[in-house]
């Protein structure tokens, strides 16, 4: 349909002639006259009947303009669902997270933004580092909360978080009072780690190489779950950052040693978004709150 010729047609019929309607479109009489001969021609039928007082709807002038009625009813309803997500009133949220994030930071915050927005709905995807990264680049998640992730082009990092990585174990360990493990001390022990799809396993295979040392594990995984539970069940020592196993910690039931290597000391966590596209209103909200929560927080920082 010719969305010019429609326009008029409406105009007219709601003024009730075609001089009125050119008056108020600022256009010519004879301009409207051919538009609409244009709309007749295009639809087959006749709309409008010209007399001295002005026009008469034909039958199929009525059911055009009452298609007119209904679309302009439809487009303030979706005016208003558009509003409505300005407001955050409405809005899904799609978030690819490492597993580790679970056990304090992601669901305390979300619990403080539903307070506030409490119309919104979350998607939780939990996976590895690597498949974080895939799912924001391929535009399945909204965000993505990945561990010292390798670099994507169609990714942009937004803000991340130091998290250094520890030497978790239990309580009755004989390096539970150290202060500090070193690379050279951990290879002689029983290790678990995450398989090499979780970023923590890259970081520790790098930190390796320049001491050209590799790993002796007891037990690789896809869980960070089963990795801590290996160190809960002390059957050696797990690899993981503190953000993993916070409630661990505050029990007292497993314990975390700094280890010697500034390139575990400076790992990070990281909250990422697809490069190219533009994020929803919601998503751009949550992502505004994590990054001022963040912001404040030791070792955080923010990009712009």
């Amino acid at each position: 349909m010719n969305e010019i010729a429609f326009a008029y047609f409406i105009e007219v019929v709601r003024l009730g002639s075609i001089r009125k309607a050119a008056d108020a479109m600022h256009v010519s009489p004879s301009s409207i006259s051919r538009m609409i001969a244009r709309l007749e021609h295009d639809l087959g039928t006749e709309l409008l009947v010209r007399h001295s007082k002005g026009i008469k709807l034909t039958d199929a002038g009525a059911l055009l303009n009452q298609f007119a009625r209904k679309r302009d009813r439809e487009w303030d309803r979706l005016r208003s669902q558009f509003d409505a997500f300005k407001r955050l009133e409405v809005g899904h949220i799609a978030i690819a997270t490492v597993e580790g994030a679970l056990s304090g930071f992601l669901p305390s915050f979300l619990k403080s933004f539903s307070q506030r927005y409490h119309n919104l709905t979350y998607e939780i995807q939990v996976c590895s580092t690597d498949e974080v990264m895939q799912a924001v680049g391929d535009d399945r998640a909204d965000i993505g909360i990945a561990f010292q992730p390798y670099p994507r082009s169609n990714v942009r990092c937004v803000a991340e978080l130091r998290q250094p990585v520890y030497a978790i174990m239990a309580p009755d360990h004989p390096f539970a009072r150290r202060s500090q493990v070193t690379l050279e001390e951990l290879l002689d022990e029983p290790l678990g780690m995450p398989d090499r799809s979780f970023g923590v396993r890259h970081l520790v295979e790098n930190a390796l190489k320049p001491q050209r040392l590799e790993l002796k594990l007891r037990m690789a995984t896809n869980s960070i779950e089963m990795t801590r539970q290996f160190a809960l069940y002390g059957m050696g020592i797990a690899l993981l950052p503190a953000f993993a196993i916070e409630h661990e910690i505050s029990m007292g039931s497993l314990v975390h040693v700094p280890v010697a290597s500034r390139e575990l000391e400076l790992a990070r966590i990281q909250i990422c978004l697809h490069a190219e596209i533009e994020p929803s209103a919601a998503t751009q909200r949550l992502v505004a709150a994590i990054c001022n929560r963040i912001g404040g927080m030791e070792g955080g920082a923010v990009f712009r």
